[in-house]
């Protein structure tokens, strides 16, 4: 049985890097069930409950070069890992677990990664002397690929897919149902649901702006607003503290959901306004219309992907602007939601390419040349 070691930010609690994580395990096995898989995570305990998988945890070094060496196939991703803006330490712990896996001559693949943006030198020169090393690469927009060649990584064939969690599938009805009766969310029936997703990132007084549109939402169009925290507790301490600034009431989800769950949820809106990007993703794999806010360029990247509108950076915002926005996002709901629906077989083909590569790899080749 082969045996392939999956590196990522899992086990932090975070509902999209979860979400990464079990698309990533459900495709490869779907394309091939007699593999064993293990990933590196902050939470080995929680991670196997969760993926049904074995897992180490990611700081250990005994058991993290004890992993790789037992690995016929070592992935690096999904999501955003090659990065230096939200953690200074990222790029040099990723790439770190690349270089160990190529020195004890594992095949290596960086497994639909985010690129950028990514400003420090050092760490410009880390991916370009590592990147070259693996050998092969998918990533999940064409920003991502343009970054990487622009740091001088050349050698292995660059593939442009999509996020591994577009391989996702919600739970059934029952199921969600049973979670927002649990939960003591009740929709009134012809009421315009929005879904909200924000993440803490300095938003400050524009707090104060998100909070006075979603009363706007509420007085002028009836509208259900109901926050959906990715990850607990940060952003849950975010809602609240928007929700405490609103003068009408909002819903939120009050403790961790899994992604089939809030994927489920994110279902149910009309509209879903998010910061996180696969807040946004969840709404566009349900055929949700989306209205972004750009914390980050990867969050611009897909909302061009999908033809969703953006509100430029949340740091940015004002509530006369913001309220327009929603307005035309509302008017222009049956068109938003045909084009994500257009896009949504495409994505999931793409992101079932990511473990179709991968196992190709596995068994000791590929096609040559990058696309």
């Amino acid at each position: 049985m082969n045996k392939i070691l999956v590196s990522g930010y899992y086990g932090f609690g975070n509902a999209g890097d979860e979400a990464i994580l079990m698309a990533i395990v459900e495709s490869l096995k779907k394309l091939d069930n007699n593999i064993s898989i293990k990933a590196l995570s902050a939470n080995p305990k929680e991670t196997k409950r969760m993926h049904g998988i074995d897992a180490v945890h990611r700081t250990n070094p005994f058991l993290v070069i004890k992993a790789i060496a037992e690995a016929d196939l070592v992935l690096s991703g999904g999501g955003g890992l090659l990065q230096d803006v939200t953690s200074s330490r990222s790029i040099p712990y990723y790439l770190l677990i690349v270089y160990l896996a190529k020195k004890m001559g594992k095949r290596v693949m960086f497994y639909a990664n985010g690129v950028g943006p990514v400003n420090r030198k050092l760490n410009k020169r880390l991916i370009a002397a590592v990147g070259n090393t693996v050998d092969l690469i998918t990533v999940r927009d064409d920003n991502s690929r343009d970054q990487l060649m622009s740091l001088g990584v050349k050698n292995p064939p660059i593939y442009v897919t999509a996020d591994p969690a577009f391989a996702l599938k919600p739970v059934d009805d029952e199921t969600g149902f049973g979670i927002l009766r649990w939960k003591g969310i009740n929709f009134d029936e012809g009421s315009l649901k929005i879904g909200v997703s924000v993440r803490p990132w300095n938003l400050g007084k524009n707090r104060q702006v998100i909070a006075e549109t979603c009363d706007y939402l509420i007085k002028n169009h009836d509208a259900t607003i109901v926050f959906l925290p990715m990850q607990f507790p940060q952003d849950y301490s975010e809602s609240l503290e928007i929700m405490g600034l609103m003068k009408g009431k909002a819903r939120v989800i009050d403790e961790p959901l899994g992604p089939r769950e809030l994927l489920w949820i994110s279902g149910q809106m009309d509209l879903l306004c998010g910061m996180r990007l696969h807040a946004l993703i969840f709404g566009a794999i349900m055929g949700v219309p989306l209205l972004g806010l750009a914390y980050d360029p990867k969050v611009e990247n897909f909302l061009k992907r999908v033809e969703q509108p953006s509100a430029g950076s949340p740091l940015d915002l004002n509530v006369v602007d913001l309220c327009h926005l929603f307005e035309e996002a509302i008017g222009r709901r049956t068109e938003s939601r045909s084009k994500l629906l257009a896009k949504k077989d495409e994505l999931e083909g793409l992101a079932y390419e990511n473990a179709r590569l991968a196992l190709k790899l596995l068994e000791g080749g590929y096609e040559a040349g990058s696309r």
